[in-house]
């Protein structure tokens, strides 16, 4: 019975042997010699089963650093174990390809074997290369598209102040001088030619956004704000809303970026207020783990409906593209941005039937716990 067990486990082992998808070396521990070699072994390099029986590492034309296949041998016996990943083989054709080396060694009947398992990951190299060159490649060209359109917005300036001024000299030297229908294409001329001065320059801090790094520091939350709502006081005081702040704790930011995205996301809520009630917004920050904030700007506006949740943070998309409020669809790709290069994530929650809409973000905390 213990014969036939014995059998049994040397057929299951021998076929694993023949079958494995990897090479596969026994070597005898004193004579450092090949004592066998399965079927895969002899197709990845290319040399027959004579070609590796009685053979020693160094003296097969694939491994042809003697030195450090001595080296190797030596180590294997040393440790009982070895690994090696970007091995260099050659095979019988000359051709080159990088393995998978491990090694280990066991007692057979009072023998020490070595055995060899090689995993040929050419196949994975060349494919993590090609992603490498792609991902250079794909930020070559967002760099240079990044240029262009700073360049290109910023040469569009000139001619469009041009067109911005001349209009209006002709709005105020002949107004009431030609007909209704001549004074009303003259004030299209003059808004269009604003809201594309407004949509060069957004383009243009977009652009400044993406193009560079941003060091962090820790910023006091309260002072960003405090400069956004600085900047926004007209609109605030012509819609009437009203801000509430909590307690803001001090994060890990960029000061002028940290305000661009209050600026960005209170504007927002200044945009797409509702006409059936006063505009009211509040700015909220809790702990969401020890080391993070999140923030919460609220608004009791229109809303936003589920389907836009993602769709509202793609460059030029408008919560209501034929509604009167002005925008270039611009603010809160840029948000995302500033948020993403401060290693957070943002987020929007609106629920139908309910008023408004709430922006969340989460942001480092400038101290955290020990």
């Amino acid at each position: 019975m213990e014969c036939d067990v014995l059998v049994s486990s040397e057929i299951r082992y021998r076929r694993l042997f023949e079958t494995a998808q990897d090479g596969i070396l026994l070597l005898n521990g004193e004579t450092a010699q090949i004592e066998d070699v399965n079927p895969y072994m002899m197709v990845m390099l290319g040399y027959s089963h004579a070609d590796f029986l009685g053979k020693k590492l160094w003296e097969i034309g694939a491994f042809s650093d003697i030195a450090s296949s001595q080296a190797n041998f030596d180590e294997i016996l040393s440790k009982g174990y070895v690994r090696y990943e970007d091995l260099p083989l050659i095979t019988a054709k000359g051709e080159r390809i990088e393995v998978e080396f491990v090694s280990n060694s066991y007692d057979c009947d009072g023998i020490k074997v070595i055995q060899c398992n090689i995993r040929d990951i050419s196949a994975r190299k060349q494919a993590e290369m090609a992603v490498l060159v792609r991902n250079r490649e794909l930020m070559e060209s967002n760099v240079e598209l990044e240029r262009f359109a700073y360049v290109a917005s910023h040469d569009l300036q000139t001619p469009l102040r041009n067109i911005v001024h001349f209009a209006q000299l002709l709005e105020r030297r002949y107004k009431d001088k030609l007909d209704a229908a001549a004074d009303e294409f003259i004030g299209f001329i003059v808004d269009g030619a604003k809201q594309m001065g407004t949509l060069i320059t957004d383009i243009l801090e977009y652009s400044r956004i993406r193009g560079h790094s941003i060091p962090m520091q820790p910023v006091r939350a309260a002072d960003a704000l405090a400069q956004a709502v600085g900047v926004l006081g007209p609109e605030i005081e012509a819609t009437g809303a009203t801000i509430t702040v909590g307690d803001l704790p001090k994060v890990m930011a960029e000061p002028t970026h940290l305000a661009s995205l209050f600026q960005n996301l209170l504007g927002n809520s200044l945009k797409y207020l509702s006409p059936d009630r006063p505009l009211t917004i509040s700015v909220s920050a809790e702990r969401a783990g020890a080391n993070l904030w999140r923030f919460a700007v609220t608004d009791n506006g229109i809303g936003i409906e589920a389907a836009y949740h993602n769709k509202v943070f793609e460059i030029f998309q408008r919560l209501n593209p034929a509604a009167e409020a002005e925008g270039t669809g611009i603010g809160l790709t840029m948000c995302r941005h500033i948020i993403h290069r401060f290693g957070g994530t943002i987020w929007v929650e609106s629920k139908p039937g309910t008023l408004g809409a709430t922006f969340f973000f989460t942001l480092l905390d400038a101290s955290p716990a020990v």
